[in-house]
């Protein structure tokens, strides 16, 4: 709840109006189900799934149930910009080759201020409108991160998306990248070099909470992708992914270690 009246008041601002809004909830204890069936606009629905599911069968539940053209998941901590289904519905509409549209992100602390702006899509040429999903895939591992972002800066086509089900938290840091590959490989991955939405981090968000794993998950995709890769990957591309990882986890712990210190993770009650 600490989030959830924000990120809803996002999606109903949209300026793409067509949507079917759909809340999965996990057994939840603090109003959030109460404060969603309040809401009173015929796009919004929630649907309950057992406790103790995960994220994987959360994200499975809501993705199965999208009926749309297009699907967007986001988490219940961020938020999207006004424009961000319209600019992807575009994006989306000027490729018919791409599968999927990702748009870079705004990173804010547990207080909604602006830690850094426009992230995402690093080792990807800035000149580049779209790519080829398999290319978008080897800048992932050659930077030792998913340079495309959490769910929220994607705008998946539902066929594609769903035929790749389910999502799966075997590798949990890696749980949304895991799926981007498979859905990526179908063809080609449209670009926006503009914000859409904002990713939070705070002391209650996953991503915070896995930090400490994150060198040996990242590693094991890394691993995985580079026993299937096709071209194979070459003995300079493994040299760059390793330092590629080891520098996204260094600059991630510092950044963590000195949020935690200014109180910025906190997350408010």
């Amino acid at each position: 709840m600490p989030y959830l009246r924000e990120l809803t008041q996002s999606l109903l601002a949209q300026t793409f109006t067509d949507l079917e809004i759909i809340f999965s909830d996990g057994a939840s204890s603090d109003g959030s189900v109460e404060f969603l069936r309040s809401v009173n606009d015929p796009r919004v629905r929630t649907i309950e799934i057992p406790p103790g599911s995960g994220a994987a069968a959360n994200w499975t539940a809501v993705t199965n149930e999208a009926c749309g053209e297009f699907t967007k998941l986001i988490c219940q901590d961020d938020l999207l910009y006004p424009s961000a289904i319209a600019d992807q519905v575009q994006d989306l509409d000027s490729d018919p080759d791409a599968v999927m549209a990702v748009a870079t992100r705004d990173i804010v602390d547990a207080r909604s201020r602006v830690l850094y702006r426009g992230r995402g899509l690093a080792g990807i040429d800035a000149g580049l409108t779209s790519v080829p999903g398999s290319a978008a895939i080897r800048a992932c591992y050659l930077a030792g991160t998913n340079v495309l972002g959490e769910p929220l800066a994607v705008l998946f086509r539902t066929s594609p998306l769903q035929g790749q089900m389910p999502w799966t938290d075997d590798n949990p840091l890696m749980l949304d990248l895991g799926l981007y590959q498979r859905v990526a490989l179908e063809g080609t991955v449209a670009l926006r070099r503009s914000p859409i939405g904002a990713f939070r981090v705070s002391d209650a968000s996953w991503s915070t909470k896995l930090a400490a794993s994150q060198s040996e998950q990242t590693l094991r995709w890394q691993q995985g992708y580079a026993a299937a890769a096709v071209p194979p990957v070459t003995a300079r591309e493994r040299l760059n992914a390793t330092w590629g990882r080891r520098r996204q986890i260094a600059t991630r712990r510092i950044a963590y270690g000195v949020l935690r210190a200014r109180g910025a993770l906190r997350t408010r009650s």
